[in-house]
């Protein structure tokens, strides 16, 4: 890590910004006196998936909108930056970059080049002027990018001690970093180096199948569920995949002459194990096993970090510490979450709503605060998601009546909305603030009944235009999930902290699954019915909140189907993308803020 000098007189508020744009998911939060204000990603405001493509050249594509409104959202100016937090360490990655023996079978100029790695840090250093001169009085520090991750993870948790498990593709060089937090300290356990990366394994695996390499994931995993790793033919591709994957202590290997992860057209070794690459996506049991085998591939693996974590911190401290603070893109994988509370000794799990590299920067930032100013930690600084904009009634007004739309003011609009779902009306619900992380929380939704058979169907055909295996998820109000799922604790109080992101599958009661079944995932390879589960609580998201308790109170069920308020685009930020979206879609109703509007 390198950090300049401190600024900020003693008395004085201090203004701390956290950057991440070193490879893609860009995004900015803004901290006073360690507190959060704001964070955000950048593609909700420019429209670009991720906000930018991962390039060697492209670290100086600074998210400038992002950093723009939590400048705004803070009330202040770049003269008022005390300090810059930047959540790689270009020095870490050149260092460890150079002369590696797979460079002769790169590409030239790409990652892992002498040529490529110089370039990607000249990009860095030029974003570190890029804002010096805009904040020319800021503290510049470059952190670690594992340490963003844990720190994203641990220090706004609610936890006071708890294990860390980052695990994504690549940070500097490292893919995984295992560690404990107490107080306001992090510690670096073991550290898993490329090319042993569960990361860059889902990115390939999605390009073999013919999914996307960044969005591709997400979907593999709902794929991962149709059946189990046996293919139709009798090929066992979970065994096949364990001939190049060891399990070993506080760590594991892949073999990279089967997956040659940076030479991206060379899917020879895959080929070998797995068949030729699918370059489209192919819907049929013999890819979903493949799919299927990855899956339990990763959850073996994670369990197993997360089991030598717990043995190695018990064993240092004299102590069990049983909570968890995840993090990384593969903290996205509610499965993988699930077996780890299921499988190891572990009885909380936190895992904050952009997991991805978007939640550096809220990672950066802590961390400066914390471990490079010498702050104490204080109660839990993020108890939601909601740390977006929101707008003014004026402007949702404006964006209506540019389109020609007037707005009914109903006198109650989460019991209108209720009965317009009850009556199997799709509607989409723009409110509050603009939810962080890549899952939609309620306040940029699209809406339906849960309990309908063919809510799914109706959503996949007239909405998102997506393939019909993969699954919806419900927002089910806290109350209500003893009585729906096979929760650790009858109180709804005690469930996980990652519940609120929708970052852990439940199984559903026996027979429960019936009472919503287009928000069930029929899991063939666990022989289970699962959800996806948002848990909403009233603190949280009173109106949202309200508006299930109506919908519970017209179908006995405490549950409302929710997806994200977007057509293959990121998820709508201002009034004028969700009417835009609205009108571009075959969704019948539109709340936006106060207004309620009817598809003509």
């Amino acid at each position: 890590m390198q950090g300049d000098s401190e600024r900020g007189e003693a008395g004085e508020i201090m203004n701390l910004l956290g950057v991440n744009s070193a490879y893609h998911e860009s995004s900015a939060c803004l901290l006073r006196d360690g507190q959060l204000v704001a964070t955000v990603e950048e593609e909700r405001f420019n429209r670009i998936k991720h906000g930018k493509k991962a390039r060697v050249d492209s670290a100086d594509e600074l998210p400038e909108a992002a950093m723009a409104y939590c400048l705004a959202a803070a009330g202040i100016g770049w003269s008022e930056i005390d300090h810059i937090a930047y959540s790689f360490d270009p020095e870490e990655r050149l260092r460890k970059n150079v002369g590696l023996a797979e460079e002769p079978t790169l590409r030239p100029g790409d990652w892992g080049t002498a040529e490529g790695e110089k370039a990607f840090h000249a990009s860095n250093l030029r974003a570190r002027k890029k804002l010096l001169e805009r904040a020319p009085r800021a503290g510049f520090h470059f952190v670690r990018h594992h340490l963003c991750h844990a720190s994203s993870a641990f220090h706004v948790s609610p936890f006071e001690e708890a294990c860390v498990m980052a695990v994504d593709g690549i940070a500097e060089f490292a893919s995984t970093w295992l560690g404990v937090g107490r107080g306001s300290r992090l510690e670096c356990l073991a550290e898993i180096d490329y090319p042993s990366s569960l990361g860059f394994l889902w990115e390939k695996f999605s390009e073999f199948l013919g999914f996307d390499r960044y969005s591709g994931p997400g979907k593999v995993m709902g794929y991962s569920a149709i059946t189990d790793p046996v293919g139709e033919r009798g090929d066992d591709y979970l065994a096949r995949l364990r001939e190049a994957v060891q399990l070993r202590p506080l760590g594991f290997t892949l073999d990279d002459r089967v997956f040659r992860f940076r030479a991206e057209s060379d899917f020879s070794g895959m080929e070998r194990l797995f068949g030729p690459r699918r370059t489209r996506v192919v819907c049929r049991y013999e890819e979903a096993s493949i799919a299927s085998a990855l899956q339990a591939m990763t959850e073996d693996i994670m369990v197993h970090l997360a089991r030598e974590l717990h043995a190695r911190t018990a064993a240092q401290l004299g102590h069990a510490v049983d909570d968890l603070c995840l993090s990384g893109g593969v903290a996205l994988n509610c499965l993988a979450n699930a077996a780890i509370l299921g499988r190891t000794p572990f009885k909380r799990l936190f895992v904050q709503p952009a997991a991805n590299d978007a939640g550096t920067a809220l990672g950066a930032a802590f961390w400066v605060w914390h471990e490079a100013l010498g702050n104490q930690r204080r109660s839990s600084p993020m108890e939601h998601a909601y740390w977006g904009p929101q707008y003014e009634e004026c402007e949702m007004k404006a964006a209506l009546e540019e389109k020609g739309l007037v707005g009914m003011r109903p006198d109650d609009l989460e019991r209108e909305v209720a009965r317009l779902l009850y009556d199997g009306a799709l509607v989409a619900r723009f409110a509050g603030r603009l939810e962080l992380g890549p899952r939609a929380l309620g306040n940029r939704s699209i809406l339906g009944d849960p309990t309908r058979f063919d809510m799914r169907e109706i959503i996949n055909s007239k909405v998102k235009f997506r393939e019909s295996f993969r699954p919806f998820a419900p927002s089910v109000l806290d109350s209500a999930m003893p009585a729906l799922f096979e929760t650790r604790s009858p109180s709804p109080a005690d469930i996980m902290p990652a519940d609120d992101y929708m970052l852990l599958v439940y199984r559903t009661k026996e027979r429960k699954h019936t009472l919503i079944p287009a928000v069930v995932q029929e899991d063939e390879m666990r022989h289970v019915n699962t959800c996806r589960v948002q848990v909403v609580r009233e603190k949280t998201n009173p109106s949202y909140y309200r508006l299930i308790q109506e919908f519970g109170a017209l179908s006995g069920v405490g549950a409302v189907l929710n997806t994200s308020f977007n057509i293959q685009e990121p998820i709508v930020c201002t009034p004028r993308d969700a009417v835009a979206t609205f009108l571009g879609s075959r969704i019948d109703w539109l709340a936006l803020g106060p207004f309620l509007v009817r598809r003509s």
